[in-house]
């Protein structure tokens, strides 16, 4: 993909996003499988249906704009995945797969503002209300997930400092 001008730079961008947040919604079920028991278990539940609709969400302004996504591979999310599978092979307790899936969590969360907000900003400059729109929608439910998952995050580390 040859990368010409800012349009083809937003698509690229879209694209890996594409990328990203279909492996975050693989690699969030790949944590399911390993907290499945755990109280976490239906919260994670709840972030791949989340996750479903962001993937529909992108699939919706590559309509709009009458293009298709290009193969751009997220690194980012294929360093997280590889972490997480180097981590499950230390055989974790539930509680440590908790704490990791919820760091996990907020951090896929924290990548996603980030690039969500970028693309919101080149949608509008390029005046893709709509698609900007659509977009916003997935920003909003990541600033959520981080809110959720960094109280979350607290609670635990409560829990385990009051247990030890």
């Amino acid at each position: 993909m040859a990368i010409d001008n800012p349009s083809d730079l937003f698509l690229y961008e879209l694209s890996g996003m594409y990328d990203a947040e279909r492996k975050s919604n693989h690699l969030v079920g790949e944590m399911l499988n390993q907290a499945e028991h755990s109280p976490l278990a239906q919260i994670l539940r709840a972030q791949q249906q989340q996750g479903q609709q962001k993937i529909q969400n992108i699939e919706t302004c590559f309509a709009m704009m009458e293009m298709e996504p290009a193969e751009v591979p997220c690194a980012t999310l294929d360093g997280m995945r590889a972490e997480f599978q180097a981590f499950t092979g230390q055989r974790p307790s539930i509680e440590a797969m908790e704490i990791y899936a919820v760091d996990a969590e907020t951090k896929l969360a924290h990548y996603g503002i980030a690039g969500y907000r970028g693309l919101i900003d080149k949608a509008l400059l390029m005046g893709e209300m709509q698609c900007a729109q659509i977009l916003q929608t997935n920003l909003v439910q990541k600033q959520e997930n981080a809110g959720t998952f960094e109280r979350i995050s607290h609670e635990l580390g409560q829990r385990v400092a009051m247990s030890v």
